[in-house]
């Protein structure tokens, strides 16, 4: 089976795999506990939080470890939006958002906070006039996702982060799909989220930066761990796999970044003449291994049960929506149809994706149009 949903989830490394393996061996003390078992856990703990956050040029003390990248981003916004609501109570986003920053606004709906979604261009991006245009008094927060996980598109951070900071209205993204792949501008960030399972790392970690002069709230008081951040005796092990995760794909980010650029390309190139292959997202702001493409008239969810027959692994989007009849809320932010949008298919490379591999989803693409479309 060609594997080439790597937004999804990546396969461990053995490098990560390793890793885990040892800590869990030696390392299996409660990191809060005293003794020296606890305390050596604590130490190893603290390395791996280091590491993590180094190419991101922040203090160890900013990042808190999660149960995944989901949980992070949800209590990077509530913890942020609950300890400054005395000054205002609206929060700026899109509608093109992950799955996971939408359910913590609307949890926060139900606080009592108001949500602004700003629109977005035809290839999802954020316009600082639309963004200025939604601003208001009571603006406190806004979120934005560096990438979007469906389109592909990514957003200049740099510009609608300096408007914010102009209209001191704090920042998070959710750094999920870039981190360990682009450059992430911290500085201009108030948080941001990564997680594990999307850099060859294990599943079921997580973290969330906040930089120290931002307050923020507990999700639920009196929490020890992770400096009050987050309750749960921290999976030690998870992070140190986590940590040699990050330092192996940060080390290798740029050779790998432009392997992959080359492999879409080559897709591309192979299917732009193709009229019924549309691709989505900006062409050129966007991720380096990622594809969105409809093909005109068939289904998406048809179009990977083809591919899957035929030995290749493909996604109609953010994996967290499955189970869900709409189609990607992304297609309709850009003003895609209803159809066009469940016509909608996800093609993400990685680590272990060859050049003969993308010849074969150029192959399958090819033979579902030739077998499907109605002119």
């Amino acid at each position: 089976m060609i594997y080439l949903d790597y937004s999804a989830t990546t396969p461990m490394s053995d490098a990560a795999l390793f890793a885990y393996q040892k800590a869990a061996k030696n390392y299996f003390g409660n990191s809060n506990s005293l003794h020296q078992i606890g305390q050596e856990a604590e130490h190893v703990l603290y390395l791996s939080r280091k590491s993590i956050a180094s190419p991101l040029q922040i203090q160890p003390n900013e990042l808190y470890f999660t149960g995944s990248g989901s949980e992070a981003n949800f209590l990077a916004l509530t913890s942020l939006a609950s300890a400054n609501k005395h000054k205002g109570n609206n929060i700026v986003t899109t509608r093109c958002e992950h799955h996971s920053v939408l359910q913590a606004l609307h949890y926060l709906q139900s606080q009592g906070f108001t949500i602004t979604y700003v629109p977005v261009n035809e290839q999802g991006l954020v316009t600082v006039e639309a963004l200025e245009e939604a601003i208001s008094e009571n603006t406190i927060l806004a979120t934005f996702a560096h990438a979007n996980s469906e389109l592909g598109t990514v957003q200049d951070l740099v510009a609608i982060g300096q408007l914010l900071s102009n209209h001191k209205v704090l920042f998070h993204s959710d750094c999920v799909q870039t981190y360990g792949k682009l450059p992430i501008p911290v500085d201009v960030l108030t948080s941001l989220s990564i997680s594990g399972h999307k850099i060859y790392g294990p599943k079921g970690i997580g973290a969330t930066f906040i930089r120290s002069q931002y307050h923020w709230k507990s999700f639920l008081e009196g929490t020890t761990h992770e400096f009050g951040f987050r309750p749960g005796t921290v999976d030690v092990p998870s992070v140190v796999s986590f940590a040699t995760a990050a330092e192996d794909i940060h080390t290798e980010r740029e050779q790998e970044m432009k392997r992959l650029s080359l492999l879409r390309e080559r897709v591309v190139k192979a299917l732009c003449n193709n009229s019924s292959v549309v691709f989505e997202g900006h062409p050129t702001k966007r991720l380096p291994f990622h594809l969105g493409i409809r093909l005109k008239g068939i289904e998406g969810q048809l179009v990977m049960l083809e591919c899957n027959r035929k030995g290749v692994a493909i996604s109609t989007g953010s994996a967290c929506r499955v189970g869900q009849s709409s189609p990607p809320q992304s297609l309709l932010a850009i003003g895609r149809t209803h159809e066009e949008a469940h016509e909608f298919i996800r093609v993400t490379f990685g680590k272990w994706t060859t050049e003969k591999d993308t010849d074969t989803l150029v192959e399958c693409i090819q033979s579902i149009v030739s077998k499907f479309r109605k002119d």
